[in-house]
């Protein structure tokens, strides 16, 4: 299965920690103020993006554990038979996306002794700067497949509390109205998780898929690595982005509530996909509590 702390470790040193201070105008701080808001932004940008990596990841190795120690290895497959397809799958897309050759694909090759499940395999002209920069999204790329594919079936299950979320994608700028995202979010799982519905087949088939998906989307250690490659492309970009606005008169606080409008609906499909996972988590570690151990963690790979 993997070491989790290392692969905690790689994900968090794709971005770096910093101070930073807000100031009303960009050029006329300098270029040094110039930098620091650049990379304020940049923090902006990525950083939720991380954050959830590391919530999904936790989830993901909670749960593939107590799986392989209560069901045996063989448990994984159960999932992986459609949460590895659109993992991978999702890399595949962004690859065209950014032009990349891809090279060889295995939507679902489940090879215990790598603890490997399947695998895209894809090459990029070196000094294309859009391929390059690409390698960012197409490491992170089964984090928005995987999210995508769980609001689809949020929609076909439970098309009113679908309905729901999308009203949390109504953002005004500011911190507030981002709260206001986490609070519709976790409604929409109440509405979900109720008596009633622990009743109904569509209930427990709607946490199947959920768990066959959300188990297998956070990106791999060689993910985390091909995405590192993109993203001093994608700071540069900013760079020069952050300079030209300030060029027109547009402030970093301006471009700040911008960003968080653009990237209000994103950040709610986020919330979802991190408490659907984090309810199958729960319902898994709920219903294996009086089985007993067959393989003790240190022994699974």
């Amino acid at each position: 299965m993997g070491n989790f702390t290392s692969e905690i470790s790689q994900l968090l040193s794709i971005v770096g920690v910093g101070s930073w201070s807000l100031s009303s105008g960009i050029l006329g701080q300098g270029v040094i103020s110039l930098f620091a808001e650049s990379f304020k932004l940049l923090l902006i940008l990525l950083a939720p993006f991380v954050a959830f990596a590391v919530v999904i990841h936790w989830f993901e190795y909670l749960t593939q554990r107590r799986m392989s120690e209560r069901l045996g290895w063989k448990s994984v497959l159960w999932t992986g038979w459609l949460g590895t397809p659109v993992h991978e799958l999702s890399h595949v897309f962004m690859c065209r996306v950014f032009g990349h050759r891809i090279d060889d694909v295995a939507l679902f090759e489940p090879d215990r002794d790598s603890g490997r499940l399947g695998y895209v395999r894809h090459s990029f002209e070196a000094g294309n700067w859009f391929q390059e920069m690409g390698n960012l999204f197409i490491g992170i790329a089964p984090l928005m497949g995987g999210s995508a594919v769980l609001a689809i079936l949020l929609w076909l299950f439970y098309p009113e509390a679908a309905a729901n979320a999308a009203e949390s994608t109504r953002l005004t700028a500011g911190d507030s109205s981002l709260l206001q995202v986490w609070d519709s979010v976790v409604a929409v799982v109440t509405e979900i998780v109720t008596l009633s519905n622990l009743a109904t087949v569509r209930f427990w088939t709607f946490v199947y898929l959920v768990l066959c998906v959300g188990s297998h989307m956070a990106p791999s250690r060689c993910d985390y690595q091909g995405a590192s490659r993109g993203v001093i492309w994608v700071a540069g970009i900013l760079l020069a982005s952050v300079f030209l606005l300030a060029c027109v008169g547009v402030n970093s606080q301006q471009m700040i509530n911008g960003m968080i409008g653009i990237m209000g609906p994103l950040f709610a499909v986020l919330g979802l996909a991190i408490l659907l996972c984090g309810l199958t988590t729960t319902l898994v570690f709920s219903l294996t509590a009086l089985m007993p151990i067959r393989i003790h963690s240190g022994d699974e790979h």
